[in-house]
């Protein structure tokens, strides 16, 4: 009886984890090199961005606006994203990085140069069908504290807009949005 009740109980245990362990893998599964950059191939073009950054001394988010350009680099193996962001003092803000996708490594990675300590600041990620995002993190995992704590998350949004998410982990460990930038494609008027 023992023996029967707990082949039940397996049973019924196998049942219950299958379709966590199909959405599982389907989370996971990988992209081929062409749906990659297909995805990547989205994000092309000239943009208006609106940008949000956190001010921690004002306990508030700062809002300006700008713009992006983001075109194939490197034979079309990347694509090199430029940002201009107007700051609070008025000056203008810009960022650099290049986004690809690795096929040996089934994975997309970022390559930002860090201006403020000379760095050169790599994050590898991976698609999430569900969310319809990129989320990239340092190799090493997101850590609290020191160069290991930032994640940039691509959010493909209708309308073909883009949101654009820097977040780093808190002192217990829960989510800080830094920045978040909405991405409208820039159209050129015509007649």
């Amino acid at each position: 009886m023992k023996k029967v009740m707990l082949t039940l109980l397996a049973a019924v245990l196998l049942a219950a984890a299958a379709p966590a362990t199909r959405a599982q893998e389907q989370t996971s599964a990988s992209l081929t090199s062409e749906e990659a950059h297909k995805l990547l191939g989205r994000l092309s073009g000239n943009w208006l961005v609106s940008h949000y950054a956190w001010q921690p001394d004002r306990n508030a988010y700062y809002q300006s606006s700008g713009k992006a350009t983001v075109s194939p680099a490197h034979q079309g193996s990347f694509l090199h994203e430029q940002t201009y962001v107007r700051q609070p003092d008025g000056s203008q803000k810009r960022q650099e990085c290049f986004l690809g996708y690795s096929a040996a490594k089934e994975r997309f990675e970022l390559i930002q140069a860090d201006k403020r300590n000379g760095n050169t600041v790599l994050l590898v990620g991976q698609w999430h069908p569900e969310f319809h995002s990129i989320t990239l993190t340092h190799p090493d995992g997101l850590k609290r504290g020191g160069p290991n704590n930032v994640e940039y998350v691509y959010v493909f949004l209708p309308e073909g807009m883009l949101l654009k998410l820097v977040r780093t982990l808190d002192e217990e460990g829960n989510y800080r949005i830094q920045s978040q930038d909405y991405y409208a494609p820039q159209h050129t008027a015509s007649f």
